[in-house]
């Protein structure tokens, strides 16, 4: 029998950021985005219907859109590097995921980047649904060339976030480095988990950057696999309390 879906499609608008998110944490067809203002409908006939089915790929975002058959992403921030770090989350965690965001970047990225996490977050609780019969804790690593970097995370539903990646540039493309820090706090609050990333070394910012966030991918991969009937640990919540 097939698994049921983990999927979400939420809105978070305020007078800072307007953000809409598709999410499914197994990849596959995206549901559509909720309906919204802030974000005008497609009026091409084709895309009109498409859009009533699912996600269509962001015209606007080229960078980081890759639909295959499997997988759906396209990510449009208006922060390049945010759409780049959220498109290697989505393609190494095995996710389908839609983002489009407009903020006021006039000011700086602070609250289009902190509250894109926060969406994603919240977007991730949702999709997850009860916390049973998952593995629950998930390590990842990763290298990009020089750079190598850990990550661990747990489904707890005890938000804490212990960064380190050791950036030494204030920026990267348009992305302050101080804001991948707190997006992934952000994210920890919003997600309802216990988050540790770090970098062990490496010399370019960008591989640092990018190897943390794929390590990141492979962690919450792993502690999202499912526990399936006969395995130890199906329908059961896996906390010594027995809630999470």
């Amino acid at each position: 029998m097939p698994l049921p879906a983990r999927t979400a499609s939420i809105t978070r608008i305020t007078n800072e950021t307007k953000i809409q998110i598709s999410l499914s944490l197994d990849g596959g067809i995206l549901p559509p985005y909720e309906p919204c203002a802030h974000f005008p409908a497609p009026t091409d006939p084709a895309e009109v219907e498409a859009s009533k089915k699912g996600i269509i790929p962001n015209k606007a975002a080229p960078h980081a859109t890759q639909f295959t058959p499997t997988q759906q992403i396209t990510i449009n921030t208006g922060i390049g590097f945010l759409d780049h770090m959220l498109h290697a989350l989505a393609k190494h965690g095995g996710w389908s995921l839609a983002v489009r965001a407009k903020g006021d970047l006039f000011i700086d990225d602070h609250h289009t980047t902190e509250d894109t996490f926060l969406a994603l977050g919240s977007a991730f609780t949702e999709a997850l649904g009860a916390r049973q019969s998952l593995a629950r804790f998930g390590r990842g690593d990763a290298p990009l060339d020089e750079a190598l970097s850990w990550a661990v995370i747990d489904l707890s539903s005890r938000p804490w976030a212990v960064i380190n990646i050791g950036f030494r540039r204030e920026k990267i493309g348009d992305l302050s480095t101080e804001m991948i820090t707190h997006g992934l706090q952000s994210f920890a609050q919003a997600a309802g988990v216990t988050l540790h990333v770090g970098c062990t070394y490496g010399d370019n910012d960008h591989h640092r950057a990018e190897s943390a966030f794929k390590a990141l991918a492979v962690a919450i991969r792993t502690a999202c696999t499912r526990r399936v009937e006969g395995e130890v640990g199906a329908g059961d919540v896996v906390s010594t309390k027995g809630v999470l």
